[in-house]
């Protein structure tokens, strides 16, 4: 099994560094494009499953659209949005434990 990119690593510490705050929403609405930078490609085979399911959370509402069908807000901002407290809180605490399995890694 190869062991996760050290890529993977960092950018997982600086998104939940930022995420250190009370409001949760707020700060992962700031910070939503790490769900963009950070593809599953660099993570262990197992890691990277952990990556796709939080992904594919933080993306199931999918794109908000204008009445012609253009995106004005993407997948990963609109579902956040819709996102209850408690859901936020869940997401980041899942954010922080795969940072904490891919240091365990190296």
């Amino acid at each position: 099994m190869k062991p996760s990119n050290i890529f993977a690593y960092a950018e997982l510490s600086k998104f939940s560094e930022g995420l250190d705050v009370d409001d949760h929403r707020s700060a992962l609405l700031k910070l939503h494009a790490y769900f963009h930078v950070i593809p599953a490609k660099m993570f262990s085979e197992q890691l990277a499953v952990e990556w796709e399911e939080i992904y594919s959370n933080v993306t199931r509402h999918g794109p908000l659209l204008d009445e012609e069908g253009r995106i004005i807000v993407n997948s990963v901002k609109n579902t956040i949005s819709q996102m209850q407290k408690n859901e936020c809180f869940d997401l980041v605490k899942k954010i922080r434990q795969l940072k904490e399995k891919v240091a365990a890694e190296f």
